[in-house]
């Protein structure tokens, strides 16, 4: 996360919290070290964001800061709040989280006259019959952002298990099931691996940067989404 976000990050959880955050707590959130989070609430404080405490007691904010507030239409809150209720069916929990933190934060800026995300007349329903995955999906969200490769333990649909390095490229949600679309070294071709077949996934410290949107570009010209391609049917 740039550090710009990860300190708008820093005052929402401040103006949102009931008692003290301590550096620790800020940090787990953030997944970034104690002394981080220090250096960003001092740059905070000396732009004057009124964040009072000290390290090993906790920070609050003082009440009356505020953000810019947020200015939608009525239908573009629709859009909105159907939009982050439709997460819950993708199965991914940690994506689930946060479209409830993002729905938070609007509901926190928005202007006293524009309608309550929290009293809604839309109701999505949130079943699905997505497999819960073996490890944290934020994993493969976070290494397509960091152009940053893959080590998986891929198990296909008769039950052999291959060592694959893999270059992340998308996420694709179906009805019944998660693909995450890569370049897989070992077919030296792009390949589609179904979220419920990866046993152990671990992100390398080798990184493909500057070449995600040509190969990403590479494999929208080559593939279907509508059709439900896996490693195992491959060519």
């Amino acid at each position: 996360m740039a550090r710009s976000g990860r300190m708008f990050e820093i005052i929402q959880m401040l103006r949102t919290s009931s008692s003290p955050l301590t550096a620790e707590a800020i940090a787990a959130r953030l997944e970034v070290t104690k002394r981080t989070v220090y250096r960003d609430i001092a740059a905070l404080q000396a732009t004057r964001v009124p964040i009072e405490g000290a390290a090993g007691i906790g920070y609050v904010m003082r009440r009356g800061f505020d953000l810019p507030p947020l200015m939608f239409t009525p239908e573009e809150m629709e859009a909105i709040t159907v939009g982050l209720s439709l997460i819950a069916r993708t199965g991914d929990h940690s994506l689930e989280e946060a479209g409830a933190t993002a729905m938070a934060k609007i509901g926190e800026v928005l202007p006293s006259s524009e309608p309550s995300t929290t009293q809604t007349h839309l109701f999505v329903s949130s079943w699905h019959a997505i497999p819960d995955p073996a490890f944290d999906l934020r994993l493969l969200r976070r290494a397509i952002r960091e152009e940053r490769k893959l080590e998986l333990r891929y198990r296909d649909g008769v039950g052999n298990l291959t060592q694959r390095i893999v270059c992340p490229l998308a996420i694709i949600y179906y009805i019944d099931g998660i693909l995450l679309a890569g370049f897989c070294e070992l077919r030296q071709d792009f390949r589609h691996f179904r979220h419920d077949r990866i046993e152990e996934c671990e992100p390398l410290d080798l990184r493909f940067n500057g070449q995600s949107a040509a190969l990403r570009k590479m494999w929208r010209d080559s593939h279907d989404l509508f059709y439900y391609e896996t490693e195992e049917n491959s060519p």
